[in-house]
């Protein structure tokens, strides 16, 4: 007899890992700390915590759109650090920084942001996910720019969604990241890789 694997509680752990969860199971959901939560073709993805090294390369840059915001009213909305998407009905992400502009609404997950921003955390499946898999997803639903930090590269990576797709551009060390949708906001890369 084949046993459902489905999750029966509204609390989910570690232990949890590769289970089938519905998108109404993981909306209410209570998540164990301090692991970080996303669903991927129905089963429940968990991803190590965030460290300190994660929580500094992510700083930087809230703390520069939040400033942009508050010295540039009417064009941001909100700033959402962990904020959360749904590409589909059986996919959930959480991405570091969610941008909304001021034009829009503002309704997680359903609603995606107008810029997302993913730190790239060490390692092979966090790489895969941030340059390959988020990407496709996010310009699938029309995250009008998705920006890759890179801290272990050195490296930005803006994708900029246009007619036929995203356009890529990189940034190194040196440089400063500007944005088409965010007019005047400066970032300086050697400010946010602490060069």
């Amino acid at each position: 007899m084949a046993t459902d694997s489905r999750v029966t509680s509204d609390r989910l752990g570690k232990s949890d890992e590769g289970r089938a969860v519905s998108a109404e199971e993981f909306d209410r959901a209570e998540f164990d700390q301090p692991w970080t939560y996303e669903r991927e073709a129905g089963r429940l993805l968990v991803m190590s915590p965030e460290g300190i090294d994660h929580v500094l390369a992510t700083n930087p840059w809230r703390n520069r759109l939040i400033l942009f915001q508050y010295s540039h009213p009417g064009i941001i909305r909100e700033v959402v650090t962990q904020s959360w998407v749904r590409p589909d009905g059986q996919t959930d992400r959480v991405g570091d920084i969610g941008v909304y502009l001021a034009n829009r609404p503002f309704d997680l997950p359903n609603i995606p942001p107008d810029l997302m921003f993913e730190i790239v955390s060490p390692g092979r499946a966090s790489r895969k996910r941030d340059y390959v898999v988020k990407r496709g997803e996010y310009e699938t639903i029309g995250i009008k720019e998705y920006v890759i930090v890179d801290p272990q590269e050195r490296r930005v990576t803006v994708l900029t969604l246009g007619p036929i797709g995203y356009g890529e551009r990189m940034l190194k060390v040196g440089e400063v990241y500007t944005s088409a949708l965010l007019p005047g906001l400066e970032i300086p890369l050697d400010e946010t890789f602490g060069a």
